[in-house]
């Protein structure tokens, strides 16, 4: 968010349940430019939550100053999916009564469902996409993606030097630098290039077995998770049950138990699970490609003990 074109005055909208790193350099990057940044709850129950519900919280949210709006596809928090293309068209309802220089920017932090999803990003009409590979697409650490539409490279402003052969080409010779593209965001310097080499191999992987294969795969494991939570009544659910508003995360509590004791249990019992790094933590599963029903049903069983 450092290369947004921010001015003094401008309005950046996002959401209270975005994470850290989103919250905090939205805040570093209007601060230097004088912005205004601005969190609204897109929901106050997560498993209440609501496809409509999501999209018109953000649409009332817009304000004349408005430039820039920045969600999160899938809530880390909560495992509740937002509906990015419903509100890219109400971004773009918006843009449709501006002049161009006042047009809204739709950014998406997409990690939890790049590789969850099978939407192709260019389906989800936001203006810019990042994402980490090194979670759902398996990819190794410290790679991941940066994807933007064409025409809206040159509006932003990179902070580190690329490196790139046409630039470094016109420094040599004393020249302007070329025009401004994804090429040009990509970082220079010494990188572990062996990690960049080798994500091409977790997404091939990816198109052999088939994006909607994969999404039906990790949909069925997570219904199969959050039916058999919500079956218990020591359990209380979070994540919403439909699939449409839910991806690879399934989170909840275990009455009388802190969700790090209940991390903690499960571990002992070889079962993976995580807290929920935010101010309100829960228990969180994330089952995906490389789980079974069997899994889940372990899983399942041990939290059942927890009665």
């Amino acid at each position: 968010y450092s290369g947004l074109p921010l001015r003094a005055g401008d309005d950046v909208l996002t959401s209270t349940h975005d994470h850290f790193a989103t919250h905090e350099s939205l805040r570093l990057a209007t601060s230097r430019a004088g912005a205004t940044l601005r969190k609204v709850p897109m929901y106050e129950r997560p498993e209440a939550a609501s496809a409509p519900a999501m999209a018109a919280a953000i649409a009332k949210a817009i304000v004349p100053a408005t430039r820039f709006v920045a969600i999160t596809w899938v809530h880390s928090g909560t495992g509740v999916k937002t509906p990015v293309r419903a509100i890219a068209d109400a971004v773009a309802a918006v843009n449709a009564k501006r002049p161009p220089e006042q047009r809204i920017l739709l950014c998406v932090d997409g990690v939890h469902g790049f590789g969850v999803d099978a939407t192709p990003v260019g389906q989800l009409g936001c203006d810019f996409f990042a994402a980490g590979t090194h979670k759902w697409m398996f990819g190794p650490r410290g790679t991941g993606v940066l994807w933007g539409k064409h025409e809206l490279w040159p509006t932003l402003h990179p902070s580190i030097p690329d490196f790139g052969y046409a630039s470094y080409i016109a420094w040599t010779g004393g020249k302007e630098a070329p025009p401004r593209t994804a090429d040009t965001f990509s970082p220079g310097g010494f990188h572990s290039f062996e990690h960049r080499w080798a994500l091409g191999e977790a997404f091939e992987m990816h198109r052999e077995i088939g994006p909607a294969k994969i999404a039906a795969r990790i949909a069925e494991l997570n219904r199969q998770c959050k039916q058999g939570l919500a079956a218990m009544k020591h359990v209380t659910l979070h994540t919403p049950l439909a699939d449409d508003i839910s991806a690879g995360i399934t989170t909840f509590e275990v009455a009388g138990m802190k969700p790090d004791a209940v991390v903690k249990r499960l571990h002992d019992k070889k079962i993976v699970a995580s807290t929920t790094p935010y101010v309100t933590t829960y228990a969180r599963l994330a089952p995906g490609l490389i789980n079974t029903p069997a899994d889940v049903d372990a899983a399942l069983r041990e939290i059942r003990a927890l009665a």
